[in-house]
């Protein structure tokens, strides 16, 4: 039978924060039509017997799979493949969804025809008070539009994995298939625009995405961590989306945001005060410098007029002479 709404939730040790992420979607009115699939990805605490009880007590609504560590994109692309739904949106499992707006969103999802859904949602911190709200397309709150019109209007495409829905079809007619370890979540808002053809915006604010908790993969500590999962990330986008000009809005902004994650790595591997100025980094750097010429080579040519420092280019400076300003101009 298919549901209206997957919500696909990977887990791994979160056993501190499970209870509160199942308690918000378990406590919706509208249970026939949504599914709530979470995969445990082979933890260590006990989140797999905590998301048990939650299967136990809502048969009806929550199937738990259980399987080795695989990253978080292994777990999103299980919860794909399993997904029934007519939408399929993520959750992480140290986050939570407003309850009452998950019901007005099902509500709302039953009327309406598009590929992608964007919705607001809140930043919260660790005891839910909320720090941010943020929105990506408030005038256009109940309208469905045509996805490169809509950017090409924009410039480009405001995004963030919490506001992001897909169409469940879309993912599986193009064997979706998202960049299992962290960082997978850039690949999971890109990829998926090369096919989908229109864009709906939901006024309802459900997710709420608790930032500041220690080992966040957009902490300092996790890009350290995990600098080699980014990179890997980059490697396949910019390898998709880097090669060649673009002729039409999607492709533009797919385009200039590979710029951004290529520039980006530059910066993970040169400010000391992230990943930069070890040995493990410089030959980081120009592995991944090598690449960016042989796979992209525009975006090899584009990437140091986007870095600027004083006026200067610090990759162009550190390609010429294998000098780091950043090393010199941001030392700790």
């Amino acid at each position: 039978m298919e549901k209206l709404l997957t919500i696909g939730i990977p887990v791994y040790n979160m056993e501190k924060y499970l209870h509160r992420c199942l308690k918000s979607v378990s406590s919706i009115k509208n249970r026939t039509d949504c599914e709530i699939i979470v995969v445990n990805d082979g933890s260590r605490d006990h989140s797999l017997k905590i998301a048990r009880e939650y299967e136990s007590l809502n048969p009806d609504l929550i199937h738990v799979i259980d399987k080795p560590n695989g990253g978080w994109g292994s777990a999103i692309n299980r919860s794909i493949n399993e997904a029934h739904g007519k939408y399929y949106k993520s959750l992480d499992s140290d986050d939570w969804f407003d309850t009452v707006c998950l019901d007005n969103f099902i509500d709302e999802i039953r009327d309406i025809d598009t590929d992608i859904i964007l919705s607001p949602f809140n930043e919260v911190d660790e005891d839910g008070n909320i720090t941010s709200y943020k929105n990506f397309g408030d005038k256009h709150f109940g309208q469905t539009l045509d996805l490169n019109e809509y950017i090409a209007g924009e410039g480009t495409f405001r995004k963030s994995i919490h506001a992001i829905a897909y169409r469940t079809q879309l993912l599986k007619d193009n064997n979706f298939h998202v960049w299992e370890k962290f960082y997978g979540d850039i690949d999971y808002i890109n990829t998926p625009l090369t096919y989908a053809k229109t864009i709906h915006f939901s006024p309802y604010c459900i997710y709420q995405y608790m930032i500041g908790r220690e080992g966040q993969s957009i902490s300092v500590a996790g890009y350290r961590a995990h600098i080699n999962d980014y990179l890997s990330m980059a490697k396949k986008l910019i390898s998709i989306f880097g090669k060649k000009q673009p002729s039409n809005a999607v492709e533009k902004y797919l385009f200039e945001d590979s710029i951004k994650i290529a520039v980006f790595a530059h910066k993970l591997l040169m400010y000391p005060s992230l990943c930069g100025n070890t040995p493990d980094s410089k030959k980081l750097l120009k592995d991944f410098n090598y690449f960016l010429k042989i796979e992209t080579p525009l975006l090899f040519n584009i990437v140091p007029s986007q870095i600027s420092k004083f006026g200067i280019s610090p990759i162009s400076i550190w390609r010429i002479t294998g000098i780091n300003l950043y090393k010199i101009l941001l030392s700790d």
